[in-house]
């Protein structure tokens, strides 16, 4: 279980992924990362938490952070009917960080398991990912050949598609 940022970034040396750790004040939306000066002109991942309209099964979305998302257009990309976006509560107890701290690193939490991951492709040609490693006090930046690595490394089941 990864629950802060030292054990996240242990995670990413264990496979081999160089990373930049950014530190900087907290951000809870891509446009307070945009202003934030440490983070000027970096590419953001947008990361979305979201279920399908039963609740019964979620999803991290994955998106570069100017991307703007029809749900709509999204619920019959990913096969469903329709979607919206989970609980404060729900992204706590399923995630184990706040609104604001969701990233690809959550899903290396027991209780995230179930979570479907969904890369949109446009991110894996973008020149590097920036990811909120558990705290939104700082960003990892990655190469984006090295979300496969991760990705292969999860129990989870993903995809990466055209959003």
């Amino acid at each position: 279980m990864i629950t802060n940022e030292d054990q996240c970034l242990k995670y990413l040396e264990n496979l081999s992924i160089a990373y930049e750790l950014v530190e900087h004040g907290a951000v809870y939306t891509i446009e307070e990362a945009e202003s934030e000066p440490a983070l000027a002109d970096r590419t953001e991942v947008k990361n979305l938490f979201i279920q399908d309209d039963k609740g019964k099964r979620q999803y991290l979305i994955m998106i570069p952070g100017h991307k703007r998302l029809d749900l709509k257009v999204l619920a019959a990309d990913i096969g469903e009917k329709k979607v919206r976006f989970c609980s404060a509560q729900k992204v706590e107890t399923i995630l184990g960080v706040k609104p604001g701290s969701v990233s690809l690193f959550c899903c290396l939490n027991p209780t995230s398991r179930h979570v479907k991951i969904i890369v949109d492709k446009e991110l894996l040609e973008l020149p590097e990912l920036g990811m909120h490693p558990i705290v939104n006090t700082a960003t990892v930046f990655i190469d984006p050949k090295d979300v496969h690595k991760i990705l292969d490394n999860l129990e989870q089941e993903s995809q990466i598609i055209s959003i």
